[in-house]
């Protein structure tokens, strides 16, 4: 399986015009030391902050799994309620890095996500896309995908490169079920480790500090964590380009925020998904 190249940032601190061309061509690209130590570092105690307080959220999802033990837990929206997320989500580089590689002008967030899969979990997140989840369309729309551990092969995300550009639309596959998402009627998306269609699958070991920034479209997958000694803690952030507009679909999203009066086509600002730039 191909390895997924790093690229290193510019002088300026951004995306070069090379990692921008393979964010383009392939719907993702992988950043090295996008995130600096001391980044890294607040990263890791926002999420030790998320888990111990984890109680208070209602959007959490946390799954022991097989023994009871190992665990998989997710929170979104955590920026409203933790004030380490809301540093993170509007100080650090992600927001900028979003913006370069879309090419916008302007930039909205959506919303932040924090993912730990403990070691030995052996729970597999499917092959899914986020579109196909979320009440928005365009082409402008991203996810920054931040490690706060080193992430070896065994335990790293794999993308589908170009599949961002199909114009066939699939349902949302349950994390937790691998079943279809109700009331969607699109086809389940495919099984690119076995069924190929004409696309590469590359798989995206990282180091703590690296970054991943793939389009909404784009499909990917990952396994669960075999490592024994090391959790793998990611930090999500999620962000509106110029010509991303809201959808009124009629089914439940995944998080299941619309936010504040918005219309069928419409734009997206609101005091949910406020503006960053």
């Amino acid at each position: 399986m191909k390895t997924l190249k790093r690229y290193s940032l510019g002088k300026d601190g951004l995306p070069t015009a090379a990692a921008i061309n393979a964010y383009e061509r392939d719907g993702v690209v992988c950043i090295q030391n996008a995130f600096d130590p001391q980044w890294v570092a607040h990263g890791r105690r926002a999420v030790a902050a998320a888990i111990s307080t984890a109680a208070k959220s209602e959007l959490r999802e946390d799954h022991a799994v097989k023994d009871g033990k190992s665990l998989f837990f997710f929170d979104t929206f955590l920026w409203r309620r933790l004030p380490s997320f809301r540093k993170l989500t509007f100080e650090s580089p992600a927001a900028r890095l979003a913006k370069k590689v879309m090419r916008s002008k302007e930039l909205l967030l959506y919303f932040d996500m924090a993912i730990v899969k403990e070691p030995g979990t052996p729970a597999e997140t499917p092959w899914h896309y986020d579109e196909a989840y979320w009440p928005v369309s365009g082409t402008q729309v991203c996810n920054v995908w931040m490690a706060l551990d080193d992430v070896p092969e065994e335990a790293a995300l794999r993308f589908a490169l170009g599949s961002h550009k199909l114009q066939e639309n699939f349902k949302g596959i349950d994390f937790f079920t691998n079943k279809g998402m109700r009331d969607q009627k699109d086809p389940s998306p495919p099984n690119w480790d076995t069924e190929s269609n004409g696309l590469e699958v590359a798989i995206a070991p990282m180091k703590a500090g690296d970054c991943a920034i793939l389009n909404f479209r784009t499909h990917h997958s990952a396994p669960g964590n075999p490592q024994k000694n090391r959790r793998r803690r990611v930090i999500c952030t999620h962000w509106f380009g110029d010509d991303a507009r809201y959808v009124d679909k009629k089914w439940e999203c995944n998080p299941n925020e619309r936010g504040e009066e918005l219309v069928d086509r419409g734009r997206l600002e609101c005091s949910v998904f406020p503006r960053v730039f």
